[in-house]
């Protein structure tokens, strides 16, 4: 008796749709890093954006300020409105304009150099420093090769175009968001915007600076604070103060726009222009129409208000996740 090979046992086949499915490549896991990738990418893209609004923001503002007769009058009117209406005003506009000084600017600079390497990171430090004697050698060659033709709608006067004051503020402001640890950041974001917006505003009032003059520092600050603040990715520690400076930014702009087309409805700045020795061109008008002075002065306010929170709130946008 023969013993017979037992039958082989052959594994069952698999269900139809199971083999099917095993023919399909696996699905490929996300690759590590590509949402930070992502969200680095989208930072990177506005700050060159807004580097590069800035920069178009300040040639063309200087071009019509200095170049272009209506400019010049509208640019007139503006600083002899918030002079001529924030009188009462003086004593807080000569402690705004005596902060900066340079042993101000010598003391501020250090502090900004301690705390960054009290945060152990020197090389932030620099970046705050560069981009604070950038902006300020900007302003100086820009105020010293830029010239302010006389076309007949204010008194003939030198450029000053950038404004040294306000670029001081500024940089010194964007110097402190930039190293300023992340509990610390939003009410550095804050009082700078406060500090600043001063500064533009006392230059004006003081008679030392035309609105262009204060937007157009701003400008040049936020080309070298929007180039050299480093993109962050920490989670932001006051994100609601910060969606509260983008909200009071945007109101301004539009109460700035609004209050600008009512203030200038009607008139004719070559008809109402007395250039002379003891005016810059708008004196008399101005005291025969009250009422127009303070909305003028106000939408100057508003101005300076709503550019310089831009500006801040942008570098301060980088240097942290939330946007």
């Amino acid at each position: 008796m023969s013993v017979g090979r037992p039958p082989s046992r052959r594994p069952k086949g698999r269900p139809a749709n199971q083999r099917a499915d095993a023919k399909k490549p696996l699905p490929s896991s996300p690759r590590p890093g590509v949402s930070s990738d992502r969200w680095y990418a989208r930072k990177l893209r506005r700050r060159i954006f807004a580097a590069l609004v800035c920069a178009f923001l300040s040639v063309i503002v200087t071009r019509v300020a200095l170049s272009t007769a209506r400019g010049q009058g509208v640019d007139t009117i503006f600083m002899e409105a918030a002079a001529k209406s924030a009188r009462r005003f003086d004593p807080l506009v000569q402690l705004v304009t005596s902060l900066v000084s340079v042993p101000a600017i010598v003391f501020v600079g250090t502090l900004v150099f301690l705390v960054a390497l009290a945060r152990r990171r020197p090389t932030l430090a620099g970046r705050a420093i560069v981009m604070v004697l950038g902006a300020n050698a900007t302003t100086q060659i820009a105020k010293a090769l830029l010239d302010r033709p006389d076309l007949g709608l204010s008194t003939a006067l030198p450029n000053s175009l950038p404004s040294g004051h306000t670029t001081v503020a500024m940089s010194i402001t964007l110097a402190l968001v930039m190293v300023a640890p992340q509990w610390l950041r939003a009410p550095s974001a804050w009082a700078g915007w406060i500090w600043a917006s001063l500064m533009g505003i006392s230059v004006m009032i003081s008679a030392w600076h035309r609105l262009a003059d204060v937007l157009v520092a701003f400008f040049i600050c936020g080309v070298w604070a929007l180039a050299l603040a480093p993109i962050e990715g920490r989670e932001r520690h006051a994100p609601a103060m910060q969606r509260a400076m983008s909200i009071g930014v945007l109101a301004f702009l539009i109460v700035a726009v609004l209050l600008t087309i009512f203030a200038l409805a009607g008139i004719s700045l070559k008809e109402i222009s007395s250039p002379g020795a003891y005016s810059f061109g708008y004196d008399a008008y101005l005291e025969s129409a009250p009422w127009r002075s303070r909305v003028l002065a106000l939408a100057a306010s508003t101005w300076v208000l709503s550019v310089a929170g831009w500006v801040i709130n942008e570098v301060d946008v980088l240097c942290s996740r939330r946007d």
